[in-house]
């Protein structure tokens, strides 16, 4: 049945029962498809920003919309921190000091208009043979916390992999993960974290002190039965699964907007192999809703194979929008054969299911074609997240001279910037240059600007980031080639709208010295801007004066979780001196929820964006109020 607009008279009629009557006179529209196209980045993709950027540009333009990049690896941090330097003395990979390997993902990424997730690759791994191994052979965290290192039954320490692990029933072992997670979450702005690894080498591992005296505890004395025993598989799947679930609580906590993933295993058509060979039970944290995405691999080439693995692990859960059957490349190093990854991905959408994830990013070059070809012709957005979540950025390079406002004198340098030759300018005299840009949205911008390096440039290059909430002075190192690329400012408010945004100059950089001057970035920030959303008030057409408002249909609807909310604001009695109006949206119960609108506005039309991420799945009614009269619209939320 066709929508239709109903204007009640205000207090004459409640709105429990427009909305009783609404239930019988409207209709549905359709959602707006997504699909999870995700990769991985290995520490050999990380070797320098350029590397980054490069993977990162290849990704969008193969229509892939989701980058998973390490940032946890043989038993060291990718990024700075505390947690870990709380524990160790240290608080990055000394092969990565100086760096931040994290924010310059997020920085490309999010350029790309990439989804960024944390990779935690090593999980409760917390040594690599023969890397950094420290006094105790084994890595930092063990030179530290020698009584971490997990035990196989015979006292062996080491895996067949060359790999030292945590233990994993310990509280502070845990802890060490969990908080370097949440530190992630509350200072980077990343779309999700995975944590990856929560698992058991083996059936063997279990057998050191902590467990052993835990176990026994528990037991009435009893030692650990044998590796397979059912029941002692059992009590360490419960062990991990409270850890899972304390995890994803915590990340929650500090921020609800990004996804918490895993990337278990499943090499069956009928068992589960994680858990009776691993003691994983991820299919708990999915049906618990103890983790948001689950990525399960399998190394496999053939369709009917990778088909029945996908009915084993849908015949587990009760929610499969979580699951996104992944497959490598190479899986043992073989590449899968021209078409198969297409197949594989035809696999996945005949199941119904929202994608899938293909490691690793360095090997997608030889199927690129193909995708971009076929299942990846159309760009699409992940799962959870409205289509826009990533759209809102913008970069002013140095050649836009109308927006890149130069003065004084600025010299063309052979040091190449962002797109093209970047400018220098010397101590002499006054340079300076003003970057306008139009910003796409009121929202916390994270800022940066284009380090050209070189060392005749000045230690501190002076930019002023020109804010809603006032000026800011930043300096940039431009001396050190480790500085060269995106550097963030730092996070600052804008309004929607043209304006300065930053100033460079030559002021203080040093008798003798060179400041360079490239591009702008302006990132929205969705750590502290989740519910941003761009409002437009521009008059698409006059009304007569008396005529009353109208709510147009949003759209999409059904919608998740973001929809467009048109309405018209007609003419008062007295003219074109505009009216109070109020949008407000509410739940079945007729409780507001949220107010969208409540300005005086001139006639016209006007558009509005709603993210109901915080709520939950259902029918809600958008009402709308001015020039006297009420309209309300049903919308439709799915999740």
């Amino acid at each position: 049945m066709a929508n239709h607009i109903h204007r009640f008279r205000p207090l004459l009629i409640p709105l429990r029962l427009m909305i009783a009557a609404l239930f019988l006179l409207t209709g549905c529209g359709r959602s707006q498809a997504q699909e999870l196209r995700a990769t991985w980045i290995a520490r050999d993709q990380l070797t320098n920003r350029e590397t980054i950027a490069r993977a990162m540009d290849s990704l969008a333009a193969n229509n892939f919309n989701t980058v998973i990049v390490n940032v946890w690896s043989r038993g060291y941090p990718l990024f700075p921190s505390d947690r870990f330097f709380e524990r160790t003395g240290i608080s990055i990979d000394p092969n990565y000091a100086g760096r931040d390997i994290l924010q310059e993902a997020i920085a490309e990424g999010h350029r790309a208009g990439l989804h960024v997730e944390a990779w935690f690759e090593y999980g409760f791994v917390g040594g690599y043979s023969g890397y950094l191994p420290g006094t105790s052979g084994k890595g930092r965290i063990f030179d530290s916390h020698p009584e971490w290192v997990a035990r196989q039954q015979n006292g062996t320490e080491i895996d067949g992999s060359g790999f030292y692990w945590m233990t994993h029933t310990r509280p502070d072992a845990q802890d060490l993960l969990i908080g370097m997670a949440m530190e992630v979450a509350r200072r980077y702005d990343v779309d999700g974290i995975e944590m990856d690894r929560i698992r058991y080498s083996s059936l063997n591992y279990g057998y050191d002190a902590y467990t052993d005296s835990l176990y026994r505890a528990e037991h009435t004395g009893q030692a650990p039965p044998a590796p397979s025993d059912t029941s002692w598989k059992r009590w360490r799947a419960d062990k991990l699964n409270a850890f899972v679930a304390r995890l994803y609580d915590s990340v929650k906590a500090v921020n609800p907007h990004i996804t918490v993933s895993n990337a278990p295993s499943m090499y069956s058509s009928s068992a589960y192999s994680s858990y009776d060979s691993f003691c994983q039970d991820w299919v708990w944290w999915v049906n618990q809703n103890k983790v948001d995405n689950v990525l399960v691999q399998s190394y496999v080439a053939s369709p009917s194979t990778f088909s029945s693995y996908i009915d084993n692990m849908k015949a587990r859960i009760t929610d499969d929008s979580r699951i996104h059957p992944s497959f490598a490349v190479k899986p043992n190093g073989t590449f899968i054969g021209a078409g198969t990854a297409t197949s594989l991905i035809s696999v996945v959408r005949g199941k119904a299911l929202a994608g899938s994830g293909i490691w690793y990013s360095t090997d997608l070059t030889a199927v690129f074609p193909e995708l971009k070809a076929g299942p990846y012709a159309a760009a699409a957005h992940p799962p959870h997240f409205p289509a826009q979540w990533r759209s809102f950025r913008t970069i002013v390079p140095i050649a836009d001279t109308m927006k890149a406002l130069r003065s004084g004198v600025w010299t063309s340098s052979a040091n190449p910037g962002y797109a093209g030759p970047s400018l220098f300018a010397s101590s002499s005299g006054s340079a300076v240059i003003q970057y306008s840009a139009t910003v796409p949205v009121s929202g916390m911008y994270e800022v940066y600007a284009f380090a050209v390096t070189s060392a005749n440039r000045t230690t501190a290059a002076p930019y002023t980031v020109h804010a809603s909430t006032g000026q800011a002075a930043v300096t940039v190192d431009q001396s050190k080639s480790i500085n060269a690329g995106w550097r963030k400012l730092g996070d600052f408010h804008f309004t929607q709208g043209a304006q300065h945004v930053v100033t460079l100059s030559n002021q203080g950089i040093g008798d003798g010295k060179l400041v360079s001057a490239d591009a702008v970035m302006l990132v929205l920030n969705r750590r502290l801007s989740p519910m941003a959303s761009p409002v437009t008030s521009v008059v698409l057409q006059k009304h007569a004066a008396g005529q009353i408002g109208q709510l147009l249909q949003n759209f999409p609807n059904p919608f998740n979780p973001v929809t467009t909310v048109r309405y018209v604001v007609g003419g008062s009695a007295a003219g074109e001196a505009g009216e109070r109006v109020v949008l407000s949206i509410f739940d079945p119960l007729g409780r507001e929820v949220t107010r969208l609108v409540d300005a005086f506005q001139q006639p016209g039309t006007y558009s509005v964006r709603f993210n109901a991420a915080h709520l939950s799945a259902g029918v809600y009614f958008a009402r709308l109020t001015s020039s006297g009269n009420t309209v309300v619209r049903k919308i439709n939320l799915l999740k």
